[in-house]
């Protein structure tokens, strides 16, 4: 799957900022399966052409995005979607934790786009069907 061509935009008044909006739509493309493991994310210069952005807004969300173990990068190779480590295998205490931050922080972005949070998870509902 192309990110290039997919189509999203960037929100500059939103409030999110930028790095963010593309972590957060790198991260919804691997979570609903556009993006699988392995698959090569464009590249720093051809993202940034596209959404129009400085080149190091756009290295600033791979870098986030290694940290956080979605991408992996190769030198010279590019930025590609990570595997799921072994070790992301979570006990059932550490995963109701991650769930309760996941959703203090959907919550509050819902909130900060006035969108209601039912309306969300009736959008999440919708869509678990076509992952």
């Amino acid at each position: 799957m192309n990110l290039v061509s997919a189509p999203w935009t960037v929100e500059f008044h939103s409030g999110i900022p930028v790095y963010k909006q593309i972590m957060h739509h790198v991260q919804a493309a691997v979570a609903e399966g556009r993006l699988g493991e392995g698959d090569q994310l464009p590249t720093v210069r051809a993202l940034h052409q596209q959404l129009k952005v400085n080149p190091n807004t756009v290295a600033r969300a791979y870098r986030e995005l290694e940290h956080l173990g979605v991408i992996a990068t190769e030198r010279g190779s590019g930025c590609f979607v990570a595997p799921v480590p072994a070790a992301a295998r979570l006990s059932a205490k550490e995963k109701a934790a991650r769930l309760s931050r996941l959703y203090a922080r959907l919550a509050a972005e819902a909130r900060s786009h006035g969108l209601q949070l039912q309306d969300v998870i009736q959008h999440i509902n919708q869509r678990k069907s076509h992952v």
